[in-house]
């Protein structure tokens, strides 16, 4: 993933918003294994503690889900992935 962040909005928002837009536009597809918090902290340049805040709030979305032994995937549910969809392009 490629990250853009702007120093008018919270890093955390930003990152809410570019993981949502990665899943309503397909490059994370529904199932798809996420990769850990300390990675994708690296990959964007942030504190682990931001990344891990971002993602729970996805998953408090229904947007991500926690798997016990799989880490934490992209959610199955194509509805709740298309009711976003429409959202964000209202």
């Amino acid at each position: 993933m490629e990250w853009h962040f702007d120093d008018n909005m919270p890093i955390y928002t930003q990152l809410v918003y570019q993981i949502k837009f990665a899943i309503v536009s397909g490059e994370l597809s529904p199932g798809e294994r996420m990769a850990g918090v300390r990675d994708l902290a690296a990959d964007a340049g942030v504190n682990p503690n931001t990344m891990q805040r971002a993602l729970a709030e996805l998953e408090t979305r229904g947007l991500l889900e926690t798997q016990r032994t799989a880490g934490r995937t992209v959610t199955g549910d194509v509805e709740k992935i298309a009711q976003t969809r429409r959202a964000l392009a209202q």
